[in-house]
């Protein structure tokens, strides 16, 4: 037999019962109990071979056994929120072992995952979010409550094809029940069984599984060994065009110990040397850059060097400044493992060090040779630094593409979705390059990337004053109300856009700023001091005329301003 991974494959459809959960032996025991319960007599292990029919089907079947006849809705209904009761009862069901690395392995070949289960239990698909985050957003589930005929008929695993979107012959199923794996079969797909439970090999031969592992670890251990790894091939490729003599990588120690174990099997990183820097930004300072430099001399590192970074926008901002200033100006390569740092500090060539203790207060213009975009990094973040890095995208969008606009509305639904997070992502760099590379020293229509960022940072500054910093990303969320409202007072902006704007993106993501009218005054003269005024004491503001159509140098009245921060209490 051949145990190669099969070609052509460009999804994985994914049980959940067995594959990602340790639930089967709980759901055979609940089935048992309610079965007993009625006085109809079963045993534990029978259940397994009745995994993947969706609940009613299964008590049919028992029906059709005991008394001849199918169960009514009533009986359906009744007897399977008994069984749900019993098995949430039987406590938390804990996540396969091995589920995590085969997910792992499937996101870093880009293949997408389907989850096809025959089961509606709440209590295990609201727990995926939580135990597998990323790997199964909404839009790509199909569950009991989306099929007419659960397994063994092929109807859910053809759904679930088409919810990624490839034909069923370009899909691999993973199975750890018969009637699944007959399910699988008769969708055309490839299909993989893995014995996690107590039916013998020998039932699964019989349906004809195409491959058959003992465990969720030897499954895992199998696709590492054959699928590829985008992420590292991306690095290696862009490595490989600029034929660098030496090459340096620059981290930091978190990113070194989350992310930096993605890019197995990289032979860049095989062959480098690298640079780790404490994380924080008390760390960004002259004393990280000359051990940047250091290790750059120590290399024998020349003008044909090249520099990668690999982290958020600290590590971006250092290695890019120690790559401008050794020998006057090294190549380097960006790979940013943050939201924040894909869209904004990744691109447009700032780099730079704080000094004396004010922020990039030492930097130079200098362009990276490559940023490589990848959602695969975003999966080590708190939802709270996604959000932040989402309110730069939400910016770039509103400055330039207003269709671009209109698909991050639902922040949760493209946060939970890797693939259309990674098209959002580059399509954000994509402006933000095409406006660097027409302003590259921010000498004017570059100016548009400040929008929400005057307010924004007068936000970011009275947190801080107050010890409860805000975090970047989370301010400009709330310096965008303010401009917008400034918008619509000043320029006519749509005010159906800014109450959505507020209702649907600020408040139901981002946390409260905690601002009061007693602020106001504060946030005017802390905006009236912002580095990026023309002139002293006149915050300078980039407005919209409507979605993807800015205006730069915009001088509000102070009395427009302050109006615009007490509507903005109101509606945030």
């Amino acid at each position: 037999m051949d145990t190669s991974f099969p070609q052509g494959i460009r999804a994985a459809l994914i049980d959940m019962d067995g594959v990602l959960y340790d639930s089967m032996p709980h759901h055979a025991r609940a089935w048992h109990s309610m079965m007993t319960e009625q006085g109809i007599h079963t045993t534990p292990e029978e259940f397994f071979l009745y995994e993947g029919m969706t609940g009613a089907a299964t008590i049919d079947l028992i029906f059709q056994r005991e008394f001849n006849r199918q169960a009514t809705d009533r009986e359906k209904k009744d007897l399977y929120h008994r069984k749900t009761q019993l098995f949430v009862e039987g406590g938390r069901k804990t996540p396969m072992p091995g589920a995590s690395g085969m997910l792992k392995a499937f996101m870093l070949a880009s293949i997408p995952t389907v989850l096809v289960t025959g089961s509606g239990q709440n209590s295990l698909l609201d727990s995926l979010d939580a135990d597998y985050p990323g790997a199964f957003p909404e839009r790509m589930r199909v569950t009991a409550h989306d099929v007419s005929h659960g397994k063994p008929d092929p109807e859910p695993y053809i759904k679930g094809a088409q919810k990624a979107g490839v034909a069923p012959g370009e899909a691999i199923v993973v199975e750890n029940a018969p009637l699944g794996v007959r399910a699988g079969k008769a969708a055309g797909c490839f299909t993989v069984a893995v014995t996690t439970g107590p039916i013998p090999r020998e039932e699964f031969e019989k349906e004809g599984a195409d491959m058959i592992f003992s465990s969720m670890h030897e499954f895992a251990e199998w696709l590492e060994s054959q699928l590829p790894n985008k992420l590292s091939s991306r690095l290696d490729d862009a490595v490989g065009k600029l034929d660098p003599a030496t090459v340096t990588v620059v981290t930091d120690s978190n990113v070194d110990m989350a992310v930096i174990p993605l890019f197995k099997g990289s032979e860049t990183l095989s062959k480098a040397n690298k640079v780790v820097i404490p994380p924080g930004e008390d760390h960004k300072n002259l004393e990280s850059v000359t051990k940047i430099w250091n290790a750059l001399e120590e290399k024998g590192a020349t003008r044909k060097s090249i520099v990668v970074n690999i982290g958020g926008g600290l590590v971006t901002d250092i290695g890019g400044f120690a790559a401008a200033t050794f020998k006057r100006g090294v190549r380097f390569i960006n790979v940013p493992t943050t939201l924040l740092g894909a869209v904004d500090a990744a691109t447009g060539g700032k780099t730079g060090i704080n000094f004396n203790g004010l922020k990039n207060e030492i930097g130079a213009f200098h362009l990276p040779s490559e940023v490589i975009i990848s959602a695969i990094p975003l999966s080590t973040l708190s939802h709270n630094e996604k959000i932040s890095g989402y309110a730069e995208m939400l910016k770039t969008a509103l400055i330039a593409d207003a269709g671009l606009y209109r698909s991050l509305i639902d922040v949760e639904d493209v946060l939970s979705d890797p693939h259309r997070l990674e098209a959002a992502m580059k399509r954000c760099v994509e402006i933000k390059e095409d406006v660097v590379a027409q302003d590259p020293t921010e000498k004017g229509l570059r100016k548009i990337l400040n929008f929400g960022h005057t307010a924004g940072h007068a936000f970011e500054s009275l947190a801080i004053s107050r010890h409860k910093p805000l975090a970047h990303g989370e301010a400009v969320a709330h310096g965008m109300l303010v401009e917008l409202i400034l918008s619509h007072m000043l320029k006519g902006f749509d005010s159906m856009e800014v109450h959505r704007y507020a209702g649907e993106i600020l408040k139901p993501v981002y946390p409260r700023t905690g601002v009061t009218c007693d602020d106001i005054p504060l946030l005017i003269e802390l905006m009236a001091h912002d580095k990026k005024n023309a002139t002293a004491g006149k915050p300078n503001f980039t407005l919209l005329l409507e979605p993807g159509v800015p205006e730069i140098d915009c001088l509000p009245a102070i009395e427009d301003i302050k109006a615009a921060l007490d509507i903005y209490i109101d509606m945030a």
